[in-house]
């Protein structure tokens, strides 16, 4: 059995994944070591894998991140706050990610390393020649940001069905969003020439999805776009299992209850303010004849739970396992792992945000048929009933994610996984 590290940037969407992955291969016998943000100390723990914590430095707490960058909330949502995202949340810790991360390896001498792919911190080692460093796996937790020239992302986010071949991506990249790309690019090339590493000479996305070698990205050619030149690393192996911590499911309706259930959620980030979506679905659909669960993602409930119409219904945490099977629809601020487990439960969505990348996962949701982009942040009341009205009306968005349903059955991401650490291994003990 084989001695691997596990690193995730310290937020639930991308820590749990990895931990349903690190509970899998300590399963099969292989020791893992957890490298990540101190606040999951005891899941790691719970799983008998060692942790290694993030330098309090660059340990942000994912709950607070105002406090940590406070210009964050007065910059408009969309590529100007992802762009800061980038820069000081991603990219600048990548020196000391990059140390601690080199000397982990060469304490538990690892024999395999794997990460989620926004886990900017391999960037270094990726760099290196693959026979002067030990194999490297990314997971792909989030859209594939694959810079191809059949797609233009991160700006106009034109899938490649309907985006004309004679035209460039400068084209349709407006000088604004231009700028943004290039500082955040040279944000992660001063990173990487103050660690280990060296300037790129490719996006930074693109220098993940090649240098791995294996990319394993969770989710199927039935919710991603065709890619021309993608690298043959790169393999589609559908969801996880829903990776969060198992919980209790009270009863909060009659069993025979016969109207729709809709689930409500703003994630476990983006759920600082909840008049952004939860507040106004709660008051747009309170006269529909349907049932409405609504999560604050860990958040207090106090303030959601006064005066709530009869068909409301308010959770920090809900079993999804529990209660996909059951809903007609969820309405999300478009996180790509909540997406992934509703379409795995063949649940119609509606997506409602404008930042923090996700508009990237709701254009999927579109393209494939599975349900309805806003493309904002902050959706009326009209909006959001008339919406929910019309989606409820056809059974055109079940039977398209029905479609991607299927095609999820037929992968087995933990499986996948495992065998291809398997192969890498083998491939290193030949070398070695």
């Amino acid at each position: 059995m084989a001695r691997i590290v596990i690193a995730a940037v310290a937020t639930p969407g991308h820590v749990y994944p990895m931990l349903k992955v690190a509970e899998s291969l300590i399963a099969q016998g292989h020791q893992v070591t957890v490298f990540t943000g101190v606040l999951f100390r005891q899941q790691v723990e719970a799983l008998s894998a060692q942790f290694a914590p993030f330098d309090e430095q660059i340990d942000f707490d994912y709950r607070h991140l105002e406090q940590h960058f406070p210009n964050r909330a007065q910059l408009p949502p969309g590529n100007v706050q992802m762009a800061l995202a980038f820069k000081n949340f991603f990219a600048a810790p990548i020196p000391l990610l990059d140390r601690q991360l080199r000397q982990i390896i060469r304490e538990q001498q690892a024999e395999l390393l794997i990460a989620e792919n926004c886990f900017y911190g391999i960037l270094p080692l990726l760099q290196k020649e693959k026979a002067h460093r030990l194999p490297v796996i990314v997971v792909g937790i989030t859209p594939l940001a694959y810079s191809s020239k059949d797609s233009v992302f991160w700006g106009p986010r034109i899938p490649p069905a309907v985006l004309p071949p004679e035209l460039t991506h400068e084209q349709l990249v407006d000088e604004t969003n231009q700028q943004l790309i290039a500082e955040v690019q040279d944000s992660f090339n001063d990173a990487l020439v103050q660690s280990s590493g060296s300037a790129l000479t490719r996006n930074f996305n693109d220098e993940m999805i090649f240098g791995a070698d294996r990319f394993l990205q969770l989710s199927t050619l039935a919710f991603e776009y065709p890619r021309e030149g993608l690298p043959d690393t790169v393999h589609f192996i559908g969801p996880l299992p829903n990776p969060a911590p198992k919980i209790e499911s009270p009863q909060l309706w009659e069993k025979d209850d016969p109207r729709p259930l809709v689930i409500v959620t703003q994630g476990t980030i983006s759920n600082t303010d909840f008049n952004q979506l939860i507040l106004p679905t709660l008051r747009a659909l309170a006269t529909l004849p349907v049932r409405i669960l609504a999560t604050t993602g860990g958040r207090s409930v106090e303030t959601l739970s006064k005066d709530l119409p009869e068909n409301v219904r308010i959770e920090e945490f809900i079993s999804f396992e529990h209660w996909l099977p059951q809903a007609s629809l969820l309405i999300s601020n478009g996180g790509y792992g909540t997406i992934n487990y509703a379409l795995s439960h063949g649940t119609p969505l509606l997506i409602a945000d404008a930042g923090e990348g996700k508009q990237e996962a709701a254009f999927r949701v579109v393209w494939a048929g599975c349900g309805i982009n806003l493309e904002t942040a902050h959706p009326t009341e009209s909006q959001l009933k008339q919406t929910v009205e019309n989606m409820l009306s056809t059974d055109l968005f079940k039977q398209r994610a029905q479609i991607v349903q299927k095609d999820y059955a037929r992968h087995d991401a933990l499986t996948a996984i495992s065998n291809h650490v398997e192969q890498l291994i083998l491939e290193q003990s030949r070398i070695n």
